[in-house]
């Protein structure tokens, strides 16, 4: 018998980072974000119970650490136009909220920073997004024992620092905040964004 090939079309890529002196930017994200929340009310997005920003944050620190991995994944991706960061929002999710599964609608890339992740806060969880593949689930080993590639949904464990981006398209929830501790400390706070490419420039 010849060999077998199998050849994997249409990755779906997660770029995935962690932010140098996250420690010292996240100290002043948590002011920041205190202190917008204590004047500001919220709005309602995928957020269950937790506090979603408005999108309009303009934040220089992470903003510029944000764009500057956008030229990374813009060279990455072979992009002929660069992309810009539309939308800035921070997500506090205190026990027991979550966000339901949605998508970002209109845009190319979108994206979250870790701030602060408390034991059991909740994952991020990923679908495949391959909408016909749905249709049936094959009987498999265990996902531990297969290769990822055959994985039909997949999470990442948050923690302070860790910076993620997948295309805006990429269907997506967090789950359910498990924490047992009481007042801020309990919180889990991330931020997220959206980028648009240019397309008349």
């Amino acid at each position: 018998m010849t060999n077998l090939d199998c050849d994997y079309w249409f990755p779906t890529p997660i770029y995935r980072t962690m932010v140098s002196n996250y420690q010292e930017l996240n100290k002043e994200l948590l002011l920041l974000i205190r202190e917008h929340k204590e004047k500001n009310e919220g709005i309602q997005g995928s957020n269950i119970q937790g506090y979603h920003s408005k999108s309009d944050l303009q934040w220089e620190p992470i903003a510029k650490v944000l764009c500057d991995t956008m030229r990374k994944i813009e060279q990455a991706e072979a992009l002929t136009q660069p992309c810009e960061l539309v939308e800035l929002w921070y997500n506090i999710n205190p026990p027991q909220s979550h966000n339901a599964n949605h998508t970002h609608p209109r845009c190319d890339w979108s994206g979250v920073y870790y701030i602060q992740t408390p034991e059991n806060s909740g994952m991020l969880h990923i679908d495949d997004p391959r909408d016909r593949a749905h249709m049936t689930l094959p009987k498999q080993k265990p996902a531990k024992d297969i290769s990822p590639m055959l994985w039909r949904t997949t999470h990442y464990q948050p923690t302070p620092g860790m910076l993620l981006f997948f295309p805006s398209w990429l269907s997506h929830s967090v789950g359910i905040n498990l924490n047992t501790n009481t007042g801020d400390n309990a919180d889990r706070i991330s931020m997220s964004f959206n980028f648009i490419q240019g397309w008349f420039r």
